[in-house]
């Protein structure tokens, strides 16, 4: 018997109290990222809302390609998006979140904290 169950990779994305909320999941591949991403600039489009939650404390820690992804994805968005939080477990996880968003505006990384993200992101 397992110790301890894997968590099943994935990503999903909804607005909640007009922030989009993504949360990501186990071991991020490329495609996930990407699927991700792709329902996050639809809400932007859709949803009027313009800040950006990127939850990953049950993310395992990303690869640096897909903070490259990323770092790809918010340089297309970010004159949609007025600011932008990433609750992270880790420090490895955050160091990859800063890479990612090293040329945003207004990002902020936050460890282990979802209320000081989401009470930022409202401020």
């Amino acid at each position: 018997m397992a110790a301890a169950a894997e968590v099943a990779a994935a990503a999903e994305v909804e607005v909640k109290e007009g922030i989009i909320v993504a949360t990501y999941r186990g071991e991020m591949t490329l495609e996930i990222v990407r699927k991700a991403a792709s329902e996050i600039e639809e809400k932007l489009a859709s949803s009027g809302a313009v800040k950006i939650l990127y939850d990953t404390l049950e993310m395992e820690n990303p690869a640096l390609k897909l903070a490259l992804e990323m770092k790809n994805f918010d340089t297309r968005i970010k004159d949609k998006v007025e600011k932008s939080a990433t609750v992270v477990p880790g420090a490895a996880t955050a160091l990859k979140a800063s890479i990612a968003f090293v040329l945003s505006r207004r990002h902020k990384v936050f460890h282990n904290d979802m209320a000081a993200a989401v009470a930022w992101l409202k401020s």
